[in-house]
């Protein structure tokens, strides 16, 4: 018979033969839209579901039609990016106004609800870690009211800067989303050096802390929302992070590197990303997944556009980042050049 320890002399190839044979992107084209009591026509995108191999979280894609208002539930952190469209949240009684482009952190447990009052559909992605909150015995959903169109709108208390009345942040314009690099304003600037690499061996930057201090050669522009344990714009988030929107200029690559679990969701421009040696081509719409905990990746802009993608990070990350870091630490391989 199997000892319990002979079991975990093996999980670490067993770990690496499933991601071997998981998904690693999602192309628009291939969501499976469903109706749900939420949401008139919602879809998974790098979930368990979808054969991805996760560490706990999911992300996807909902639709709110014109006219038309979510269910209103409650459950775990949500992060909420607004790909198209124009609307409001109820959040906890107070309503929060947005458009395309901005995010949102729903907290915990926070009653929620989302109402399109623009001439377009609405698209809004999601990410959470119900599959986490599950396995440690604290996920709950609970469902008040379901979708549908309205006849009028709620009266609530409106927030005139996006904070709830305890000063967190829940709703940001991205226009006043914090710019690390590139672009005007954005915040106090961050020490920057040239990395030194030795022949073909990659920096040792240990976490993202670490790595911060190279950014400006990885990115043409990194456009903040939330960071997981950080004061960023506000927010105040723990298990799910819309980190923000990471630009390529023209016919570029970015930097290479290699890190923890991260979802990716290509907002515009066509190209690839090379993860682990594979080629994965991808367009508006497309999600890739970064398996971690140290995989190889960059990504190249092959449009005549700049390229954008939403970077989404769970909280879990952080926590092994830290405790693991020495490891499994954060590498930088090379810049990102034309």
């Amino acid at each position: 018979m199997t000892s319990f320890y002979e079991k975990w002399l093996n999980y670490w190839d067993e770990a690496q033969q499933e991601k071997s044979s998981a998904r690693r992107k999602l192309d628009i084209e291939e969501v499976e839209w469903v109706e749900t009591p939420q949401d008139a026509a919602v879809g998974l995108l790098i979930a368990p579901e979808t054969g991805f191999r996760t560490w706990g979280s999911e992300t996807m894609l909902a639709e709110i039609p014109v006219g038309w208002k979510t269910g209103g539930h409650s459950h775990g952190e949500e992060a909420i990016y607004i790909v198209s469209g124009a609307g409001f949240s109820i959040v906890d009684g107070v309503r929060y106004d947005w458009k395309e482009g901005s995010s949102l952190a729903i907290p915990f447990g926070a009653r929620h609800q989302h109402f399109n009052t623009g001439d377009v559909p609405v698209r809004y992605y999601s990410a959470m870690s119900v599959h986490l909150e599950h396995w440690v015995g604290v996920h709950r959903t609970t469902q008040y009211e379901t979708c549908g169109k309205f006849t009028s709108l709620p009266s609530a208390e409106k927030s005139a800067n996006g904070l709830s009345p305890d000063g967190k942040r829940v709703a940001l314009n991205i226009e006043d989303a914090y710019i690390r690099v590139g672009g005007e304003g954005g915040g106090a600037a961050q020490p920057q050096e040239a990395p030194r690499f030795e022949g073909d061996k990659p920096l040792v930057v240990g976490d993202i802390s670490g790595m911060e201090r190279f950014m400006h050669t990885h990115k043409h522009e990194i456009r903040e929302f939330m960071r997981v344990g950080r004061d960023t714009n506000g927010f105040e988030v723990h298990q799910m992070e819309i980190s923000g929107i990471l630009t390529d200029a023209p016919r570029t690559r970015g930097g290479k590197h290699a890190h923890m679990e991260a979802h990716l969701f290509i907002v515009d421009g066509e190209g690839y990303s090379e993860v682990d040696g594979e080629k994965i081509p991808w367009k508006p719409g497309t999600s890739v997944h970064i398996q971690g905990p140290q995989t190889v990746h960059q990504h190249f802009n092959e449009s005549d556009q700049y390229s954008k993608m939403l970077r989404i990070a769970p909280g879990i990350r952080y926590f092994f980042e830290r405790c693991a870091k020495s490891t499994f630490p954060y590498l930088y391989y090379d810049v990102r050049q034309s």
